[in-house]
């Protein structure tokens, strides 16, 4: 004979189960945001522009710490912690302590470019991916959070992506647009490229665009509360990029070597600093 209890219809299975599921939906979603990049690149004045705060921006002591509330899914509003590094390079030690805190769990990196210096552009972002990497590679057991819908299949095998989401964010924008026309393509190319191999997201930002303002509020918003992508996808040099990750495809970033010659990042590398001189001044 099976006996089962039940209570007004309900099995206590049934109960239990629904016990459950409100203690879920009453747990918020916490995800980290960790935005690093060169000195004085806004990096703030896009932490401001995600939080739709109007204040005039400060210089970024060290590591500083913000945070957003969203409704999401549960009955609790989601959390996005915001850490900004400042400095540049002064302070990269500091990353280990975001990359520790979170284990790599939810979080995500974004690394903001100043395109108004592309004379320390590549050097900059080259250090700080190269910093990243490392303190990633010190947490145990670290697992592949940065699930990326690669719409070029072929592309896969050429890919080499940081565990955790990458956006790497071009800012003042109104600068880059007095750059001649063939300077725009080989900056655009050169961080598609990065972009694409690292499996990021590639925006361009200028904080007094109210349109780019928007498009990287959106961007921030996948990455800090799990929201869709942007609609659009902007390739063109000449206009502000917008990538989402894994939307680009090797065969359309144009081969800025000889034909017939093997992509790689040293020569992507090569290209960019014979048409903008490296100096070391992050």
């Amino acid at each position: 004979m099976t006996s089962t209890s039940q209570r007004n219809g309900q099995t206590i299975l049934e109960l239990a189960m629904s016990s459950k599921n409100v203690t879920s939906d009453m747990v918020p979603v916490e995800r980290t945001l960790l935005v690093i990049g060169s000195k004085n690149a806004g990096k703030t004045s896009l932490i401001h522009s995600f939080f739709d705060k109007n204040e005039r921006p400060k210089p970024t002591l060290a590591l500083e710490y913000s945070f957003a509330r969203r409704s999401g899914k549960s009955l609790t509003k989601d959390i996005c912690h915001v850490w900004e590094l400042g400095g540049g390079l002064v302070f990269k030690d500091l990353l280990s302590v975001i990359v520790q805190k979170t284990g790599g769990r939810r979080l995500s990196v974004v690394l903001v470019l100043d395109l108004s210096k592309p004379d320390i552009l590549w050097n900059t972002m080259e250090m700080l991916l190269e910093e990243i990497k490392i303190h990633l590679e010190n947490v145990p057991e670290i697992e592949q959070y940065n699930q990326i819908n690669v719409k070029n299949v072929e592309d896969k095998k050429f890919l080499s992506p940081l565990p955790i989401p990458l956006m790497i964010v071009g800012s003042k924008y109104d600068v880059y647009q007095n750059l001649e026309p063939a300077k725009k393509r080989v900056l655009c190319q050169c961080l598609r490229y990065v972009a694409h191999t690292y499996g990021a997201s590639l925006i361009f930002y200028g904080v007094n665009d109210a349109v780019l303002v928007k498009i990287s509020k959106e961007m921030m918003s996948h990455y800090g509360f799990g929201t869709p992508y942007p609609k659009n996808h902007i390739y063109d040099s000449n206009k502000p990029l917008l990538v989402p990750a894994g939307s680009d495809c090797f065969d359309k970033i144009d081969n800025l070597n000889e034909a017939g010659s093997i992509r790689s990042m040293h020569k992507y590398k090569s290209v960019f600093a014979s048409n903008f001189k490296q100096v070391d001044n992050y």
